[in-house]
């Protein structure tokens, strides 16, 4: 069935943080929908909320009934579930934290918004699930997670398989790969890296790394986009990969940002930041996510670090953690 997600009611948990207001945005000003931000404010930002969306203070992981009354009375049709612990190293010293939101908490949002109705539930999954695999990875490798963080994705992402087998949950799993854009609100490397060069005022700068693993990056504008339309095209039940399709080595990332600041990198080799138990490469192969939506990516890698890296300047040579 062709649902479609224009000028209907539609809640976004989450909706305050990084990808989540990218995604209120779109619908708001793209697809005419009425939307409700849901969001504890832990790391999102009443800021980031488009002044044309209604915002209502949630925390997932509290009550379903409280979860099934908002999405009643809102009369929601869809939900979006990006509500996240998603910053990975918070999961090697709080790993019940971090699955109880990123597994229990999802679950609660899914099953309160098949209670009350909703047409469809997009449940954003992670690339973090699959293990080291070379070259690009369809949804028929193994997923091996090597963090609390993958392993509590990975639960969720199960459960949307189950709970349709088992009760017909409207949900979709999307396994969202590397993103970059505005208004970040962890850590990740893309900031720690123009944050490093950005503190640096000589033209030659050092930018000190952890591992120099393989990752796949894909714009904040362009995969809330194609995460509407999946949710439009996609089969209940299914899990989908999402990512650019392509990649770069972390230290060659460095380099690039670099250029695009004016600087020259050097990459040091720095084992404080360095993962435990690493994933070195993630590559998305998009070719099921392909097969049912005809949105294909606007911006690449260098396109998008330049979007990234204005934003940094513009609000103060700071991020929003």
């Amino acid at each position: 069935m062709h649902r479609h997600i224009r000028g209907v009611n539609v809640a976004v948990c989450g909706g305050a943080g990084f990808l989540g207001s990218h995604l209120v945005d779109y619908l708001v000003e793209e697809r005419g929908c009425n939307v409700i931000v849901l969001d504890n404010l832990i790391t999102g930002k009443t800021k980031f909320i488009n002044s044309k969306a209604k915002f209502v203070w949630c925390d997932i992981t509290h009550s379903e009934f409280e979860l099934i009354k908002i999405f009643k009375e809102h009369k929601i049709d869809y939900v979006f579930q990006y509500a996240a612990e998603p910053y990975i190293p918070v999961s090697f010293q709080r790993p019940a934290h971090v699955f109880d939101i990123n597994a229990r908490g999802a679950l609660l949002v899914m099953n309160a918004a098949q209670e009350a109705g909703v047409h469809g539930i997009l449940q954003v999954s992670s690339a973090e699930i699959y293990g080291n695999v070379d070259g690009k990875i369809t949804e028929e490798h193994q997923a091996v997670p090597h963090s609390t963080y993958g392993a509590s994705k990975l639960a969720i992402d199960m459960l949307v398989q189950c709970r349709w087998k088992e009760a017909k949950t409207p949900a979709i799993a999307m396994r969202q790969f590397n993103c970059l854009g505005e208004r970040e609100t962890h850590p990740y490397v893309v900031p720690e890296i123009i944050s490093q060069i950005a503190a640096q005022d000589d033209k030659d700068v050092v930018v000190k790394l952890g591992n120099n693993s393989f990752r796949d990056f894909q714009y904040a504008g362009d995969a809330v986009r194609m995460a509407v339309e999946l949710l439009e095209k996609g089969q209940f039940g299914e899990v989908y990969n999402m990512g650019s399709e392509d990649g770069v080595q972390i230290y060659e990332l460095a380099e690039l940002i670099g250029q695009i600041m004016d600087k020259n990198v050097r990459v040091q080799e720095d084992i404080n930041k360095k993962r435990p138990w690493e994933i070195w490469h993630l590559q998305s192969d998009n070719t099921k996510l392909y097969s049912v939506i005809d949105y294909r990516p606007q911006y690449d890698l260098a396109n998008a670090l330049t979007k990234t890296i204005v934003y940094f300047k513009n609000n103060h040579y700071q991020w929003d953690f």
